[in-house]
């Protein structure tokens, strides 16, 4: 194609509203609704539970949809809130059930047809974030949208019936507000006591159920009908808990719903629909990720969908369930993995502001971090426990420096997060937040590994008696050593950018000078110094050193390249506990070390349906003893990922992972340290081009597989040849550059790859 005629095209593409052009060079020629419409969520059949079920939310109320067990022929809407939690204080717990900090059920909105269900057909549009379809019955159709307005508080249902339905009835069934904890975890010798008795009433007209708890705070469930102006049936309902809006002790929620209600009626439901909409299209085009398997890219972004249904700026940080209710064990927030994968793609895939609520709840709780340790340790620490509730870090943990003490430190959770928040700010260079925030709460939490290691008789620095998760306990746990190693390193480079002489400079250089070597057997990386990793087990907390913390890499310890990989395959290898998490751990794992054959095999056993056992489910829910757990399937999508780009150790590395079988790839604005967005493609298993935008100025290293890159459209650049794949450019701040290889012209243009198998639907349910 001629330039000219290139040009024109393009001018016609921008004007039908197909393609925008990023800068100078690259254009994105993405039709996003149709491209995110193949990877709907389609329903031929009326889904059976929860872990098919259609699902909307907005980071803090939520619904899923499917076929009711209590009530024949009826259509149940699970309602959930993140933050209805019983928030019992310590004293009301002495001698009881320890189910203070747990999430509380709130009941369904039922939808009964007139006549029987004989065919369902219902999609989750991924692009407008609504469930919509049609029910059919021996006696008519009604058509259904359910979506939850990413600004509002409050879920709408429309209904369009024909004559023969109009007279679907829709209720509420209030479910009674208690632990299901004490019931799945029965224990004998502890005492749950119930909270009182839910109250239905009608209020100006509206219904609302009351959930009273013990503490004389509640939470309230209230609906409400409209008919609008074509005949349909505009249903909304709401939750409202004051004592989480408030945060201190009351009652009232019953007026707060009928408040909310009472405004939602005056809407314009365009205007709702509308705003909602718009949310989302501009949360989706932050970024774009597409590849050659599509049942990847489905997952990716039925993932992507996930998150922004669970997780919103200013809504609660995600928990094992988002906004979806069920009973479950796993009623909290742990933080010794599943919070922290959670956010586990949340920065690489541009979208900051998604942690926010995550790293705003550490700075809200500081207290409560120091606070958790023992009063001897204040002066200079903070720590976390597990499992935490809603808006609340209380959860005290242990500190011994005796090197002799029997009892065992659990100290994951805060040095864990505060390597992610630390990566957050990498992520937009903000150096503000790394002096007032991210170096002072990180100071705290890696001064519990500096105030506990000891020197022993090798002159080498020992670490006392502590837990790897969730295996078991040992001297010099592996997990331990590498996440001190990494803090202490990361704290000199803090200190040194902030050009603070921090006191502690000293210590923290000693430490990593002589902190005893990983312990390794034959089987590669050990739990700790006695205990070998001998039995199948689900969490890789003793490759941390590895993934997530890139503090020994196929880089920086080319000797140690050998242990690294008997000990991935040595975790994969012992047969059983196969939960999601394991799989997906197993690659990045993988992906770290360069091998993306590796890492693209244990993607896709993550995502492989059983029957029996933990599994991914057919909605992209996640399923563990039938109870859920959101984090594994985002930590799916991290893996693919990592196939595509890192950015660790200074550097960014463009398609460092890619499995032979990929030969075309694509993305579009991820995030990488130091404040870079960068955008690539691949064809025919070569790099075409990379464009990088400097946020922040910061020295760009690039590592690729171009050969002599330069400038696109023969832009001159100030690049240096450090290694045979690796280059610094020169990039100012607010500048984009686009790359290519010397001696090539490929189109700058950013669209999905095509596969050579048919697109299809891969989740859902078939008829």
């Amino acid at each position: 194609m001629s330039l000219i005629r290139r040009k024109v095209l393009i001018l016609i593409l921008q004007f039908l509203g197909i393609i925008s052009v990023v800068s100078q060079t690259l254009i994105n020629q993405i039709n996003w609704s149709d491209f995110l419409s193949q990877h709907d969520i389609v329903y031929k059949r009326l889904p059976e539970n929860y872990y098919e079920g259609a699902y909307v939310g907005n980071g803090l109320l939520g619904t899923i949809l499917y076929r009711d067990n209590l009530k024949p022929n009826t259509i149940r809407f699970d309602i959930g809130r993140s933050d209805v939690y019983d928030h019992r204080p310590a004293e009301m717990l002495k001698g009881k059930y320890p189910s203070g900090k747990v999430r509380l059920p709130i009941g369904q909105l039922l939808l009964t047809p007139v006549g029987k269900i004989t065919h369902t057909d219902l999609r989750i549009d991924l692009w407008n974030a609504e469930i919509r379809g049609t029910i059919t019955t021996d006696k008519g159709k009604i058509e259904l949208t359910c979506f939850v307005p990413s600004d509002e508080r409050f879920i709408v249902l429309k209904l369009r019936s024909d004559k023969g339905e109009e007279s679907a009835s829709v209720s509420l069934r209030p479910e009674q507000g208690n632990s299901s904890r004490p019931e799945i975890r029965i224990n004998k010798s502890l005492i749950y006591e119930p909270n009182p008795s839910f109250v239905v009433e009608k209020i100006k007209g509206i219904e609302v159920a009351t959930q009273p708890l013990l503490m004389g705070d509640d939470y309230a469930t209230a609906w409400n009908e409209k008919k609008t102006a074509d005949g349909s049936r505009l249903i909304y309902v709401t939750v409202a808990n004051r004592w989480a809006d408030k945060l201190t002790p009351g009652s009232g929620s019953a007026n707060d719903a009928v408040s909310v209600l009472q405004a939602a009626r005056k809407k314009d439901e365009t205007t709702v629909r509308k705003q909602h909409r718009d949310w989302w299209h501009n949360y989706y085009q932050k970024s774009f990720v597409s590849f050659p398997d599509k049942r990847i890219e489905s997952l990716y972004w039925i993932q992507q969908y996930r998150l922004g249904s669970a997780g919103h700026p200013g809504k609660p940080v995600i928990d094992l369930m988002g906004p979806w209710y069920l009973r479950s064990v796993w009623t909290a927030m742990w933080t010794n993995l599943n919070v922290q994968l959670a956010y586990y793609t949340t920065g690489i895939t541009n979208h900051l502001e998604m942690e926010e609520p995550l790293f705003q709840l550490l700075e809200r709780r500081k207290e409560q971090l120091v606070n958790n340790v023992p009063a001897a340790f204040r002066d200079e620490c903070a720590a976390l426990g597990n499992p935490v509730g809603y808006d609340d870090l209380e959860a005290s943990v242990g500190l011994y420096t005796d090197p002799n003490s029997k009892t065992k430190m659990s100290l994951i959770a805060l040095p864990w997060l505060m390597q992610e928040y630390y990566i957050h700010y990498r992520m937009k260079m903000d150096d503000k937040l790394l002096r007032n925030s991210v170096y002072p709460l990180m100071k705290k939490a890696f001064s519990v590994y500096s105030r506990t290691l000891y020197k022993g008789d090798d002159g080498k620095y020992h670490l006392p008696l502590s837990f790897s998760d969730e295996y078991g306990e040992d001297v010099d746990v592996n997990m331990n050593l590498a996440l001190a190693r990494w803090g202490f390193g990361t704290l000199i480079d803090c200190a040194n950018r902030l050009k603070i002489d921090d006191p502690m400079l000293p210590r923290w250089k000693d430490l990593l000078e002589n902190m005893t070597p990983y312990p390794v057997d034959e089987r590669g990386l050990k739990i700790g110094k006695n205990i070998s990793f001998d039995r199948p087990h689900r969490h890789y907390s003793h490759l941390f050193s590895i993934f997530p913390l890139y503090e020994t890499n196929i880089e920086n310890r080319l000797d140690f390249i050998p242990v690294m990989k008997t000990s991935l395959r040595n975790f994969t290898g012992l047969a059983g506990d196969s939960c999601m998490f394991k799989f997906t751990g197993a690659s990045s794992l993988w992906a770290a070390l360069g091998d993306g054959n590796e890492a693209l095999k244990w993607l896709n056993r993550s995502i492989h349906y059983v029957k029996k056992g933990p599994t991914f489910t057919p909605n992209g829910f996640y399923s563990e003893n039938g109870w859920p757990t959101f984090e594994s399937p985002i930590s799916a999508t991290r893996a693919a990922l990592d196939m595509y780009i890192q950015s660790w150790g200074n550097k960014i590395r463009v398609f460092p992972a890619i499995p032979d079988a990929w030969k075309e790839a694509c993305f579009y604005n991820l995030r990488a340290e130091g404040g870079f967005l960068v955008s690539a493609k691949r064809t025919g298993g070569k790099t075409d081009f990379i464009t990088i935008t400097s946020e922040a100025g910061e020295t760009c290293v690039l590592k690729t597989d171009m050969i002599n890159p330069i400038g696109a459209n023969g832009k001159v650049l100030k690049i240096s040849k450090l290694s045979e794949q690796e280059f610094a450019i020169e990039i100012k701040k607010g500048e984009t550059v686009t790359l290519i290889s010397k001696g090539q012209n490929p189109a700058l243009i950013i669209e999905p790859v095509t596969s050579k198998f048919n697109i299809q639907q891969y989740f859902g349910i078939a008829e």
